[in-house]
């Protein structure tokens, strides 16, 4: 069906870095309408008509965003592609490195996909998140967690990895949760 990277996050708790990335990505948005409310209060109240505050504050909106736009596209680009995970009809076959491991659906208790890292524009996933956390647990009571991209690795699929994990559950036994 689909073949998705998977990432290596330089972190002992990846969720962490997601929750911090998306709490950073709100906090730059408010942070923009706030100036922008502030130079409106700032000029009703003080009646200052200052023909440059308001370019001066366009331009310091523009400049925060721009720096931390920056800063999150040098953090993206510090995780590591370490190997892929290709979901089939029958199994899932992971890479990584030289290793390749196959997992049959039958072996599998539950599937779960958590939103990991937010993307940063369009072109750089399908749902919104530039990476997600797949859960596998096993029916032998062990899990694997993986970070894995949103967008496929093949060419010419446009399948995110929320839609392939919607599609297992339709075609095995296998529970899935999305978070």
């Amino acid at each position: 069906m689909s073949k998705y990277r998977i990432y290596r996050i330089d972190n002992p708790d990846p969720a962490r870095v997601g929750k911090r990335r998306r709490r950073s990505n709100i906090l730059v948005g408010i942070l923009s309408f706030s100036l922008f409310f502030i130079y409106l209060i700032v000029r009703e109240v003080f009646n200052i008509n200052f023909p440059l505050l308001y370019p001066i504050t366009i331009l310091i909106v523009l400049t925060i965003t721009l720096f931390f736009q920056m800063k999150f596209k040098s953090e993206n680009r510090k995780i590591i592609a370490i190997g892929d995970i290709e979901f089939t009809r029958t199994s899932i076959i992971k890479h990584i490195a030289d290793s390749i491991t196959e997992f049959s659906y039958e072996s599998l208790n539950s599937i779960e996909l958590t939103k990991h890292i937010p993307a940063l524009n369009a072109s750089e996933s399908k749902s919104g998140f530039y990476t997600n956390i797949l859960s596998l647990n096993f029916k032998d009571a062990h899990s694997e967690k993986l970070v894995v991209s949103d967008k496929p690795s093949e060419k010419g699929i446009y399948l995110s990895i929320t839609e392939t994990v919607k599609t297992l559950k339709k075609i095995s036994a296998v529970e899935v949760a999305l978070n």
